[in-house]
C-alpha cells in the first residue's frame, strides 16, 4: 500500500510538471504559456499595474517581465495607457485579454470546486493528516534541490 501511494504522489507530479507546461486558449483564439496566463491574471487582479508592479507581484526579473508583457502585448491581450509619473505606464487587458483571464478563473474555479466538494466531507484528522503529507513532500522536493 505504501508503495501504490507514493507511485500516485509521483504520477501527480509528473502530471502536475506536464500540464503546467502546456498552452491553451483560455476562451480566445489565442495561444498562451501558463507564464503568460498568471501576468494577463496579475493585471486582470490589479488596476493600473505597471511592469515593475507586475515583476514585485510575481517573483520575476523586470526583464523577465518586460518580454511577457511585450508578447502579451502583440498578441492583442493587454493595451498600455500612460501613469502619472515620468516613464510610468500602465497595463490593461484589452477585451481578449479579459476573455482569457475569465476563462483561466473559470479553470480554475472548476478544480477549486472538486476539490472543496471532496475535502468537505473529509473528518479533521482526515485533512491533517493529507496536510502532514503534503508539507512532507514539500520539505523532501526541497531537500532534492539542495542535493
Amino acid at each position: 500500500m505504501d508503495n501504490l501511494l507514493l507511485q500516485a504522489g509521483l504520477r501527480l507530479i509528473n502530471r502536475y510538471n506536464a500540464v503546467t507546461k502546456m498552452p491553451r486558449y483560455y476562451g480566445t483564439d489565442v495561444l498562451m504559456y501558463p507564464a503568460e496566463i498568471h501576468v494577463i491574471d496579475a493585471i486582470g487582479n490589479n488596476k493600473n499595474v505597471t511592469a515593475t508592479g507586475l515583476a514585485g507581484q510575481l517573483g520575476i526579473t523586470k526583464g523577465g517581465i518586460s518580454q511577457s508583457v511585450a508578447k502579451l502585448y502583440e498578441k492583442e491581450l493587454i493595451s498600455k495607457s500612460a501613469g502619472t509619473g515620468i516613464n510610468e505606464i500602465y497595463l490593461h487587458l484589452t477585451d481578449k485579454g479579459k476573455t482569457a483571464y475569465e476563462g483561466h478563473k473559470r479553470l480554475h474555479m472548476h478544480m477549486n470546486d472538486r476539490i472543496n466538494g471532496m475535502i468537505a466531507d473529509m473528518d479533521d484528522n482526515t485533512k491533517e493528516e493529507i496536510r502532514k503529507l503534503m508539507a512532507a513532500l514539500e520539505e523532501e522536493l526541497s531537500l532534492i534541490g539542495d542535493i
